[in-house]
């Protein structure tokens, strides 16, 4: 048996080699262990050392070092991309493990125990990236030679964070995938960057950033800026986050023995704060000079400027030489997006005088479509010659661009080797970046779409829909019980005047309250019950906060909580709401059984509210209410907060359980920051409860032309969210698809979805539309159709010139999907030539100045080596049997399908059981069983034209619709077809004063 001391050399030993390896690749691993401990004057038994690595590689317990030690150096193996001695395994996969352990060349005892105690870690999602082409340079080598911050901060998400192995491996991979399309920091030629990460709101994309600026100090970059949001509280809380988590103790402890002696005393998580064992130049790394603090954003620094200058060792040689580069201390500067703080700073930088041209500088731009976009057009739109006093008038605009925008784009130029990447989870204002404005912030160079993160919860968590992000119609999610999202967590609010559901929702949040008690007591590492809260959104006015305020307080009073009725009332909500969507949602959480089991849990959450001096809070931008703002770092909160605009953006409500959201947006980028609720919600996702109202007003009333009052109108907070939702995922789903095929981030513009609402405030101009989209082996449909009565039946008339003569017939169509379930048709079929179909979708009248399948029809006519690969359509008409409304049409009897309308469009027409069908047909995939009438259909070069009779839910029964009360809502799907690109772009504006475009087709 060695001693410790012995064992501490070891394990020091082990290190050093594996960083070796890291670099190289797994080599002979028994030699090389030998050689590293006699080379490191190990003093102690050389051999007992080898046999205690050894014996610990192959023992079971996780906590041992030199085990940890190695399984970590093992997983990054396995899940390493882009090396040069991988012989093209996969990663993540057992021949990849298999080709590792034969390069290591263990024994056959070694390779079954590490392969027992050192499973493959499961794969996960990748993020997606487009990207323009960049030079390799972060390679093995180059990430593992000064690696020192990435690796305490990995270490930190697993011990402090309670990160599990596969989130961190995903956030390896994403953030290497950023690292890696910067510039090289040590390169001789100055190159910038610009990019974008796009993750999902309150996803964790400060811990992505985070491991970034890591890699980045690590990789060499010595000036790091990051741009805290808009307000004071974000700042602060980007600040505290970077000192706990990268900083560390010893260096924030350097700054309290020289100006900032109580910075963090009293602060509860002083003792999570990183530790590295000493500074860590003492350890071989660079040191953190921190240039903001959390007391205070940038202020200037007057004579004390030349703290931002790099420290040079060698005079002749420029500051990114590696000699000069990795033993200089990198700035950490974190500030408010403000135009007058970041004016300091590029104040203070310029008098340096010198240096900057040869300093590399990373700059995290956070919610970066807010305030960092130029808002104001100077062509207001226009793509074509400007005359001279028009050519005046963009100049006066572009001289009153947006000031922040004007700030970081001055700060950007100030430096040659500048990084630029803005976070958000909200992309469609910096996508919609006119790419030809050089001093705007396009992300030129890439885009990651961050993939969505395990024991996440989200907007998709709250609505309901098929693998292809269609909305599940009432029927479907009637089936599903609470094992749909709706009926599981959200409580919708039709008249928020009705105190009703706002006072459940004030016991939903005590009841939740004490269930996270009771599951903590009997687990207490299951969920975490430092804070509690609860969310109300009304308005974003702060004078009407207060009256917010008094009402809760009322409410309160009125649910008399220390009454013993109170508590019944509480059980009573468990039992009938949260009991079956616990058990189905998390049965492997706790539940209690009785009322006695839960009685005293909620007495204890009941009283960690009332406790406060203060319970509910005021979170908005009065310097009034400044001291309500809950400081989740350093006390415990259980606390419902009350506010605005400063509970949306960036703002995380920590242990939010119950939300109460009540308020009207008119962009789908400001309804989704909006959305507070979504995040991490673990040990406790089952008890997350959305009340959202359904008929918010969203106009004033007014006077009709007869005089009378008419009412404002209302909006539907529920289906807007919906809205969006599936409008972000298909953005982020085509992102994906053309990802594969080469897509550049110029060509990303076109590809933003248009809803039910703007994408953002607004939309820029760009130069780049789309030519040609192929179809082939995919679905288009359009909910926004004519409401107006004559246009209907004029639809209906080209229905009827279209089918007639065509051959005919009724048909019940059936079959079974690869789970068992049933698909089925019922209808008349009509077979109809390609010409003909194609006709008819030209003249269909939409409502709308341009025809919503204009791709479509512009992909049907293509000729020659652009062919659709498209001969004959079958349309099918398909009737609802058990329908109440009914149309009659070529003489037949069709039950009309009932579908809702949001903002002048119907969500979806189509349903996945008619989907399937069609998707036989055509080719597109077979159903594994399927009748011998399906069968019999199917031939090749066919699409199919799923025709459903619509009428708008809640019009009301009518047992006879007439045709101009009908829609018809089209879903049409598309056989494969052998067409090389799956889009094509062309230029809006050829002229040179437009900037280049490069029109290059996306293969398929």
């Amino acid at each position: 048996m060695i001693s410790e001391h012995e064992q501490r050399g070891a394990a020091k030993a082990l290190q050093a080699l594996l960083t070796a390896l890291g670099v190289t690749g797994p080599r002979p691993f028994g030699r090389r262990l030998r050689d590293e401990i006699e080379e490191a004057d190990f003093t102690g038994d050389v051999e007992g050392a080898i046999a205690h690595v050894m014996d610990a590689i192959r023992g079971s317990d996780p906590n041992a070092l030199p085990h940890a030690l190695f399984a970590r150096a093992l997983r990054e193996w396995d899940a390493a991309t882009d090396t040069d001695w991988d012989s093209g395994t996969e990663r993540l996969s057992q021949e990849r493990r298999d080709l590792i352990l034969r390069k290591l060349a263990l024994d056959e005892d070694t390779i079954a125990a590490v392969e027992r105690s050192i499973p493959i870690a499961r794969k996960f999602d990748q993020a997606i990236v487009i990207a323009d082409s960049h030079q390799e340079w972060y390679t093995d080598s180059r990430k593992w030679k000064h690696r020192f911050y990435w690796p305490r901060y990995q270490k930190y998400l697993e011990t402090q964070a309670g990160w599990d192995e596969e989130g961190i491996r995903a956030l390896d991979h994403a953030t290497d995938q950023v690292i890696r399309r910067l510039s090289d920091p040590e390169r001789k030629d100055a190159h910038a960057v610009r990019g974008l990460v796009v993750g999902y709101v309150q996803s964790g994309k400060t811990a992505n950033f985070t491991a970034v600026v890591a890699k980045a100090i690590d990789a060499g970059y010595r000036v790091v800026i990051v741009l805290a949001g808009v307000l004071d509280s974000l700042r602060l809380q980007t600040q505290r986050r970077l000192d706990k988590e990268l900083v560390g103790q010893e260096q924030i402890n350097r700054d309290k023995a020289s100006y900032l002696p109580d910075e963090y005393v009293g602060d509860q998580d002083w003792d999570r704060f990183v530790r590295y064992g000493g500074m860590p130049s003492e350890h071989g790394a660079c040191n953190l000079r921190r240039i903001t603090t959390s007391r205070s954003d940038y202020k200037g620094l007057g004579q004390g400027k030349d703290v931002l200058r790099l420290e040079k060792l060698f005079a002749d040689r420029a500051a990114n030489h590696p000699d000069n580069l990795h033993p200089a201390a990198a700035r950490i500067i974190i500030i408010k997006k403000n135009s007058h703080v970041i004016r300091k700073l590029i104040s203070d930088f310029r008098e340096l005088g010198v240096g900057l041209d040869d300093m590399p500088v990373l700059i995290i731009d956070d919610e970066s479509d807010q305030a960092s976009v130029n808002t104001i057009n100077p062509s207001r739109g226009r793509r074509r010659k400007m005359s001279e006093r028009e050519a005046r008038e963009a100049a006066q605009a572009e001289a009153e661009r947006t000031s922040t925008n004007r700030a970081i784009v001055d700060l950007l130029g100030m430096f040659p080797r500048s990084q630029y990447i803005g976070y958000t989870a909200t992309p469609a204002a910096n996508a919609l970046i006119n790419p030809e404005d050089s001093r705007d912030l396009f992300p030129r160079d890439f885009i990651e779409l961050l993939p969505r993160p395990q024991n996440y919860m989200g907007i998709a968590d709250f609505h309901d829909f098929d693998e292809g992000f269609n909305p599940l119609h009432d029927e479907e999610v009637e089936q599903l019980g609470v094992r749909s999202n709706r009926k599981a967590f959200v409580r919708k609010v039709e008249n928020h005047d009705d105190d009703t559901m706002f006072r459940q929702a004030l016991d939903a949040y005590f009841l939740a309250g004490a269930i996270k008690l009771f599951r903590h007591a009997r687990d207490p590492g299951s969920v975490n019950v430092r804070h509690h809260t609860m969310l109300v959104h009304r308005g974003a006015q702060r004078v009407v906060h207060e009256d917010d305020r008094r009402r809760v307080c009322e409410l309160l009073g009125a649910n008399a909580y220390s009454q013993e009725s109170a508590k019944r009332r509480l059980w009573k909500l468990w039992e009938e709401d949260f009991r079956e969507v616990s058990e189905v949602r998390e049965p492997d959480l706790a539940r209690p059984e009785s009322y006695a089991d839960l009685h005293g849990f909620m007495v204890e959450a009941i009283d960690r509210f009332q406790r406060n001096a203060k319970q509910v809070l005021i979170v908005n931008g009065d310097n009034e209410y400044k001291d309500d703002m809950p400081d989740f770092d350093r006390e415990d909160v259980w606390n419902i907060l009350v506010g605005g605009a400063k509970l949306s953006r960036g703002y995380t409500v920590e242990g939010l359980t119950t939300t109460y959201f009540v308020r009207k947006a008119a962009a789908g980028d400001t309804l989704m920051q909006m959305g507070r609720w979504f995040g991490f919600r673990r040990g406790y996702r089952d008890l997350v409860r959305l009340y959202v109202g359904t008929q918010v007003p969203a106009g004033k009333a007014s006077a009709g032309k007869d005089g009378m009052a008419k009412p404002a109108k209302t909006a539907d907070l529920y289906e807007m969210f919906e809205s969006i939702c599936m409008d972000e995922e298909r953005f982020r789903r085509r992102i994906a698809m053309y990802s594969r095929d080469g897509i550049r981030p110029i060509q990303v513009p076109p590809l933003v979805p248009m809803g039910m609402l703007v994408p953002t405030q607004r939309n820029k101009m760009y130069n780049a539309e789309i030519q040609m989209e192929n179809f082939g082996g995919r679905h288009a449909e359009s909910g926004r159709v004519t409401f107006k009565p004559t246009e209907r039946a004029e639809n209906v008339d080209r229905l009827a010139s279209l089918v007639e003569g065509a051959p005919a017939h009724t048909v019940n169509l059936t079959g079974r999907a690869a789970d068992g379930t049933q698909r089925s048709l019922n209808g008349r079929l009509y077979t109809l030539g390609a010409d003909r179909f194609l006709g008819f979708l030209e003249r269909y009248a939409w409502g709308t100045p341009e025809s919503q399948f204009a791709n479509v029809i512009s992909f049907l006519k293509g000729t020659g080596a652009d062919s659709p690969g498209v001969d004959q359509w079958l349309l099918l008409m398909l009737t609802k049997p058990s329908a109440k409304s009914h149309w009659a049409f070529d003489g037949f009897d069709h039950g009309a399908f009932e579908r809702s309308v949001l903002n002048g469009r119907f969500k979806v027409f189509s349903e996945k059981r008619h989907r399937d069908i069609a998707d036989h047909l055509t080719g597109i995939s077979c159903l594994p069983v399927a009748d011998a009438a399906l069968d019999a259909l199917c031939a090749p070069r066919q699409a199919v034209a799923l025709l459903y009779p619509t009428v708008r839910k809640g019009d009301g029964v009518k047992a006879k619709v007439a045709d101009r009360e009908i829609t018809l809502g089209l879903d049409l799907a598309f056989p494969p077809n052998s067409i090389r690109q799956r889009m094509n772009w062309r230029v809006r504006d050829t002229s040179p004063s437009a900037g280049a475009f490069v029109d290059t087709p996306v293969p398929t």
